[in-house]
């Protein structure tokens, strides 16, 4: 077999009422030359033999079985093994249209690029689905523009999300998850554009992503989610030499989520150790209060730098909660 493979990498993480339906259909795909990569990551449900089950019936298949360490240190081992000319992510309570691989991988090699991005529905515990657009579009970025894109939205559809994309294999190798249990596709995907010549979205939704209660991004808040202040600091000491011009609006996004993540960790009350939390995170937002202080384009942010400063922690508590109602 001469045409290119397509590595997809599924890590599994309590998702047996799930799995089959993602399994079937990567294997259900118009294009055949794909190395399925499925990742055990500790799962204490029956997720790791679901994968066996496919594996003993597929020689496509790779299964994994690893310490629980999430997500994101389950798609870095699968990133080790791969021998994919391309590699693909999906979630494994998701699943795939038919043709995704074939459509990606015609638009990659047409337009000579280096990640293509499909369309996807939203899709609800009911069954009911929508695509979250209503306009045709394909979108050309360069390295640059992805990155204004990511940085804050000029109206394209270039996302953070790995799972509706296809990356050739060597960029996608290069860039590794940071180690946390939230937010790891956003600095994964702003590396990754970061080093790309040429990145191509179109419209097709081709992509089902479930939207449903506990996943990571919809459950409650939780000391995971701190993982959002860690990721968006990488993408500012990226951003620092990679796009300078564009490190004060990051820095500002940084400080935003800073404040954000110390709200919710001070009205955490079901959380023992969010008061510790709370105090090491106001300690590092004052560590970097004169630096953001120069910061031109901080915005209101000021305000509430100085709150914290020089304000009792029950006026500006109240302000901060009052912020993010």
């Amino acid at each position: 077999m001469n045409e290119a493979k397509i590595s997809v990498i599924v890590a599994a993480y309590n998702v047996e009422q799930y799995l089959h339906k993602c399994i079937d259909s990567i294997l259900a795909q118009t294009y055949k030359n794909i190395e399925l990569i499925l990742v055990d990551d500790g799962s204490p449900d029956n997720s790791g033999a679901i994968c066996e089950e496919y594996a003993q019936k597929d020689s496509r298949i790779k299964v994994i079985h690893k310490q629980n360490g999430g997500q994101a240190t389950a798609r870095n081992v699968a990133l080790g093994v791969a021998t994919g000319d391309y590699i693909g992510f999906i979630d494994g309570d998701d699943w795939i249209e038919p043709e995704m691989y074939m459509r990606l991988i015609e638009t990659l090699k047409k337009e000579d690029a280096d990640i293509v991005q499909c369309g996807w529905y939203k899709v609800e515990p009911t069954g009911d689905k929508e695509c979250p657009y209503s306009n045709c579009f394909k979108e050309v970025y360069t390295g640059n523009k992805g990155l204004d894109e990511l940085i804050n939205s000029k109206g394209g559809h270039l996302n953070t999300s790995v799972c509706c994309k296809l990356f050739k294999g060597d960029l996608a190798r290069q860039v590794h998850f940071s180690p946390v249990r939230a937010y790891e596709d956003d600095e994964y995907i702003f590396k990754t554009v970061a080093a790309a010549k040429k990145v191509v979205c179109i419209d097709t939704p081709y992509y089902n992503y479930l939207n449903r209660v506990g996943s990571t991004m919809t459950a409650k808040f939780n000391l995971n989610k701190i993982a959002l202040v860690t990721i968006q600091r990488n993408i500012c000491e990226l951003l620092k030499t990679r796009y300078p011009e564009r490190y004060n609006e990051a820095q500002k996004i940084l400080c935003s989520k800073q404040f954000y993540i110390l709200n919710c960790l001070l009205n955490a009350d079901n959380i023992a150790i969010a008061p510790e939390e709370a105090k090491k995170l106001q300690a590092t937002i004052m560590a970097s209060y004169n630096e953001y202080m120069q910061n031109p384009l901080m915005g209101l942010n000021k305000v509430m730098l100085r709150l914290i400063k020089y304000s009792p922690a029950f006026i500006w508590r109240k302000v901060l909660s009052w912020k993010f109602k």
